[in-house]
């Protein structure tokens, strides 16, 4: 439109952040990667069982911690070809 408005919708809803429930699709994971390089794979089950499936993993990142000290962790949705294949782990759900 030529006011505008086109712009200013697609702009309210981004970015679009994936939702918890995307993680228990098949064939899918979810992983932590903390900022010193530390990566795990997180088990949804919990926080699914919480109620928690319609959240976006955006909002759950402040319930990780890492080994390094970290208390926020970023998530990702990963395909099960996706994982990494090196070493993994220390990131755990705090609550």
């Amino acid at each position: 439109m030529a006011d505008g408005w086109a712009q200013r919708t697609v702009a309210a809803n981004w970015p679009q952040h994936p939702k918890l429930s995307a993680a228990l699709a098949a064939r899918s994971s979810l992983w932590a990667v903390c900022r010193c390089g530390r990566e795990a794979a997180i088990d949804p089950a919990p926080w699914v069982a919480q109620g928690l499936a319609r959240q976006a993993t955006v909002n759950l990142e402040s319930r990780l911690r890492c080994l390094c000290g970290a208390r926020r962790a970023r998530l990702e949705i990963r395909g099960l070809a996706e994982a990494p294949a090196g070493l993994t782990g220390g990131i755990h759900v705090f609550r």
